[in-house]
């Protein structure tokens, strides 16, 4: 598992995520094109990206397909739609072949709640995205 900076990625608590979490993994192939999830679909789990790339892509108010962002190597996709227990807010397709690891839902909260110091690393997690979110739009001239 390789660690990448940015938001929704393993960062600096990377080794202790994947001590906690990486036993009860279950590793898959993708293949390019695959979707992992739809926009609007309950989360069956969280996904963590071994490796290859992943498009984010979200519906606008329109219906239009909108690009929201790429995931990577490293970065742990549909963490705040199981913490916040809401349905997926985008779609994830493969750009290109990858491999994910994939805990279920239950076993995931089963551990949250076992484990404090992951509770607190995955609200790092999760405010990571937020702060992104954040520059992303300042970027945009939206703020």
């Amino acid at each position: 598992m390789t660690a990448q900076t940015g938001a929704g990625t393993f960062q600096n608590a990377m080794p202790f995520v994947a001590d906690v979490l990486g036993p009860l993994e279950r590793p898959s192939k993708i293949g390019a094109g695959d979707v992992l999830f739809r926009e609007g679909e309950d989360p069956r789990g969280v996904y963590f990206v071994h490796d290859g790339r992943f498009d984010l892509v979200f519906s606008s108010r329109g219906g239009d397909a909108k690009p929201l962002r790429t995931a990577d190597t490293g970065q742990i996709l549909g963490l705040s739609c199981i913490v916040s227990n809401r349905p997926h807010d985008c779609s994830a397709t493969a750009k290109s072949e990858a491999t994910v690891g994939f805990i279920p839902k239950d076993e995931f909260q089963k551990v949250l709640d076992a484990n404090p110091q992951l509770w607190m690393t995955v609200l790092q997690m999760i405010s990571s995205d937020i702060g992104a979110c954040w520059d992303c739009m300042r970027s945009l001239g939206k703020c």
